[in-house]
């Protein structure tokens, strides 16, 4: 399968641009093989579209030059676009001919301070800024779709909608695009992403359920005359208590009803209180209620002498990842058919240490995220999300745009085919 260039592929595009075709036998080229010979041919704009953002780097919330190119892409392909949407967010609508479900594909924006050495040939230019998460590689995934699906809107029966999405480093991109009516006028039916992760270029992974974890906050501010400091002790030693992992495996893959305690260094509040923060990592719905209920009973329980406390418990500051089982299933289907049997793996457990906010769109919309390999073992290359050498591979761009074209089209043709196998 190499990295996204199939045989299949190289054929269609040949028989495309040099072949002497008839029209009668243009009109008899699938859905499938006409977005696969576009994806294939813009699969070089795309790159450059990425190295360009890759090159001008927004962190969370200044993501307006990137939006900007985004919004100027998606109009030039025919897209209604709306721009401004929850901070700089974009939203490109793709009606086709005849009416049917609305899908939609979600891609996300922003990069994150680094000051490590950018290791490729397109480094960034601005200082201490880096897309170390892959944001640039999911943009142009997105306008991938796009482009292939752009060619088909006539024989599309249904909606392709492209959210890009700001702030996710932050977990407030996906709230404040929902605050601000992203779903209000057109609502989908089903949502989808892919994220970069170190797999070789060419597999996706996916699971059913949890996937990513989601984070929730508890703050407790204790105020009085008597030990604030042993109160605290008391505090942090309820909270940890609870979790059934230690913080020294957050970087191994845990099953989804782990529940992951971390207690923040104490501070001092106003007045002179002293308050006492954590983090609660679960990946499950029925892990985070044990674990709010726990902990909650347990600061309870405390007992102080001449010392009040007073309990925040924030849910879901960081949604996570949470995948509709049946559309897993037939988003698999779909996108073996595509790239092969072997382009889909299970993903083993939850890696408590990255989390996700793709999970307020899943409180609305029943979807699925991809974790996109990235990887080039032959160039040494791992695409480790966050690391200081990350490297993603420009090859996984038009593996992402395949794949996720090929779950769209699913939705919105009637007996969508895979495209035609050069060696048939």
């Amino acid at each position: 399968m190499g990295y996204g260039r199939g045989a299949w592929v190289a054929g269609a595009l040949l028989m495309f641009v040099f072949g002497s075709v008839e029209a009668q036998q243009v009109e008899q080229r699938t859905v499938a093989d006409r977005v696969a010979e576009r994806l294939a041919l813009a699969e070089g704009s795309l790159i450059e579209l990425r190295h360009d953002i890759h090159q001008h780097p927004e962190v969370s919330g200044q993501e307006e030059r990137t939006a900007g190119v985004i919004a100027e892409r998606l109009r030039a392909l025919g897209f209604e676009v709306r721009s401004g949407v929850g901070g700089h967010g974009v939203v490109g609508v793709l009606r086709g001919a005849a009416s049917g479900p609305t899908i939609a594909f979600r891609a996300d924006m922003d990069a994150v301070p680094s000051n490590a050495p950018d290791p490729v040939d397109y480094r960034s230019l601005t200082p201490g800024v880096r897309h170390i998460c892959g944001h640039d590689v999911h943009v142009a995934v997105g306008i991938g779709i796009a482009e292939g699906l752009a060619v088909v809107r006539d024989e599309l029966a249904g909606t392709l909608m492209l959210v890009f999405q700001p702030a996710e480093e932050r977990a407030t991109g996906a709230k404040a695009m929902l605050a601000d009516g992203v779903f209000g006028s057109i609502h989908p039916d089903a949502i989808y992403a892919v994220h970069t992760a170190p797999y070789p270029v060419g597999i996706l992974g996916t699971a059913p359920g949890g996937m990513m974890a989601g984070r929730d906050v508890v703050q407790v501010t204790l105020r009085g005359s008597g030990d604030l400091a042993a109160a605290a002790g008391s505090v942090r030693h309820a909270i940890e208590a609870v979790g059934t992992i230690p913080p020294a495996q957050i970087a191994q893959p845990a099953p989804p009803g782990f529940i992951l305690t971390q207690v923040f260094p104490n501070r001092t509040g106003d007045g002179g209180s002293l308050v006492v923060r954590a983090q609660v990592t679960t990946a499950s719905t029925d892990a985070r209620a044990r674990g709010k209920t726990a902990i909650l009973e347990g600061i309870g329980g405390l007992t102080f002498s001449d010392v009040s406390a007073e309990t925040v418990y924030q849910d879901r500051m960081m949604a996570g990842v949470t995948n509709d089982a049946d559309l897993v299933s037939r988003a698999n289907r779909n996108i073996r058919a595509w790239l092969g049997g072997d382009a889909v793996v299970a993903v083993q457990g939850v890696p408590p240490a990255f989390s996700e906010d793709f999970g307020s769109f899943q409180d609305e919309v029943p979807g699925v995220m991809y974790f996109l390999g990235v990887s080039n073992p032959e160039k040494g290359t791992v695409g480790m999300p966050h690391s200081p050498n990350y490297v993603a591979d420009d090859g996984a761009i038009l593996v992402g745009a395949q794949a996720m074209s090929a779950v769209i089209l699913d939705w919105l043709v009637e007996e969508v085919s895979e495209p035609e196998k050069s060696e048939r």
